[in-house]
């Protein structure tokens, strides 16, 4: 180290030395390093004149003084050698003033974004609304579920409603109100049904399985966690009850089911994937190596859950999966994810991206967000502050998903939240942490 040069010196701010010992700093070491590069080099000199100097050195001592908050509000750390000092000068005002500056820059992308979302949506929705797509030699039928309320989902966040039918076993058949688009698909098909079963117990998925079976007169399956649940139905918050429908209580004769469901040429098997919720399951065709995973699977970049989510299960779940020998991954809300040739449908069901590089997408993200909340902690963030550092700017899937994402939380009422995201991480007995609120008013009176 050059004479008369220190350690905190030089972790306040940038220093440069030059072949004969001369040093720069702060903007003056900045502005010498632009120099050297032909892309920099007239930042570098218009940077070393003034006024602009003095402006640059202005701000770059704001910056060096507050570089942690910043770093922290890009979703970042700050790597000094010595935090702790960095973060006793922090400014908080700093974070939250990058973070409306990053907000009100990324603005107009947020709204051209979303404009481009709700095309897709509304074009996607068109083309698969009340139809039925049969694939791997009609072994797999996709039957698309709508209703007149359920239909503001999949028209504003892209979310489709779905029946499959594997085999001869009907997973999921969705809620109240779509039970007469359900009619129009059995009075269709022509393969038989011989069972019904669901991948666990949220309404869209469970709502007709009682009317299913008895108009089917076939057996119903669930696992023990899902028949618990089901068989005496929790009241579900206004939002999901207007939009998708209560669910109906089932019937006691139900089978319960382990470690597989009998098909009409062989057997799926039920693979435990807690997460979404407790009592999630998906099912597996070893043979033809097919996922029916449910909600296991939602988007590697899914930010508003609902608030029974276990992030640290659902990363457990995920790490089993990526083990698992997967060609064709179904999801529960209307997309598959494969690269063999012979799955040949509609382009909005069929995404090329092999399963498990979308399952590794998916738990790299939860990875990062569970890093952050830990970071956060351990450097006594408030819960706000941890929770946007969790949400850059910087990040592609933030802006581009925001608004839709704002509009999820309004429409629920708060149920259906980012927020949940980062509560799945921290989830605990106590009954207030599962009630996400988007408004506090305190009214005062006699």
């Amino acid at each position: 180290m050059p004479p008369g040069l220190t350690l905190e010196e030089c972790l306040r701010e940038l220093h440069v030395v030059g072949p004969d010992n001369r040093v720069w700093r702060g903007w003056s070491a900045v502005a010498r390093l632009a120099r050297l590069f032909p892309w920099t080099w007239l930042v570098g000199a218009i940077g070393a004149v003034p006024p602009f100097s003095w402006i640059a050195h202005f701000l770059y001592r704001w910056v060096a003084r507050n570089r942690y908050s910043l770093s922290r509000c890009r979703g970042g750390a700050c790597r000094s050698s010595r935090p702790e000092t960095t973060r006793a000068k922090a400014s908080f005002i700093s974070f939250w003033s990058c973070r409306l500056f990053g907000f009100l820059m990324r603005f107009p992308l947020m709204i051209f974004a979303w404009m481009r979302r709700m095309t897709h949506q509304v074009r996607d929705y068109w083309r698969v609304r009340g139809r039925r797509f049969d694939l791997l030699d009609d072994r797999l039928s996709m039957c698309f579920l709508s209703g007149w309320r359920c239909d503001l989902v999949p028209l504003l966040f892209g979310e489709q409603f779905v029946m499959h039918v594997y085999d001869g076993v009907a997973i999921d058949p969705g809620s109240l109100v779509m039970r007469r688009s359900l009619k129009r698909h059995l009075a269709a098909m022509q393969l038989p049904i011989h069972a019904v079963t669901a991948t666990h117990h949220h309404e869209e998925h469970v709502g007709n399985l009682r009317w299913l079976a008895q108009h089917l007169e076939v057996p119903l399956y669930l696992t023990r966690d899902t028949f618990d649940i089901v068989s005496k139905p929790i009241r579900l918050p206004f939002a999901r009850r207007l939009i998708i429908g209560a669910t109906e209580p089932v019937p006691k004769d139900v089978i319960i089911i382990d470690d597989e469901v009998r098909t009409r040429d062989g057997v799926l098997q039920v693979i435990p994937t807690s997460g979404h919720c407790d009592d999630h399951v998906s099912f597996y065709d070893p043979e033809r190596r097919v996922l029916l995973a449910g909600d296991a699977f939602m988007g590697s970049y899914f930010v508003t859950p609902n608030p029974d989510v276990n992030a640290n299960q659902w990363v457990e779940t995920l790490r089993r999966l990526i083990d698992m020998p997967i060609d064709i991954l179904v999801e529960g809300h209307g997309h598959i994810h494969t690269l063999r040739d012979d799955i040949d449908v509609d382009n909005a069901l069929v995404i090329r991206q092999a399963p498990r590089d979308v399952l590794a997408a998916k738990l790299e993200f939860f990875e990062w967000i569970r890093d952050q909340l830990a970071a956060g902690r351990d450097e006594g963030l408030s819960p706000r502050m941890i929770e946007a550092t969790c949400f850059p700017w910087g990040q592609r899937w933030n802006w581009e998903q925001y608004l839709g994402d704002t509009l999820i939380r309004a429409m629920s009422l708060g149920h259906f939240s980012r927020r949940e995201v980062v509560r799945s991480f921290t989830r605990s007995a106590d009954a207030s942490e599962m009630l996400p609120t988007l408004y506090s008013m305190t009214i005062h009176g006699e």
